[in-house]
């Protein structure tokens, strides 16, 4: 596989994760902080005062 498709496939799998903590965080109440990390790149899923999810994405 040549680098150009692995990369694609590494972002395919990084925004598959986020979906998936997403509907974790939605089913466990309780849990309240996630990271997922591609490249130079960092998102986090949290939970604020009221108990919304959040998204923050930023670089490194």
């Amino acid at each position: 596989m040549n680098k150009r498709l692995k990369k694609k496939q590494a972002y395919k799998n990084y925004i598959r994760d986020i979906f998936n903590g997403y509907e974790k965080m939605i089913i466990q109440p309780d849990l309240k902080e996630l990271k997922f990390e591609y490249l130079k790149e960092e998102t986090i899923i949290y939970r604020d005062e009221e108990n919304l999810i959040r998204f923050l994405t930023r670089d490194k």
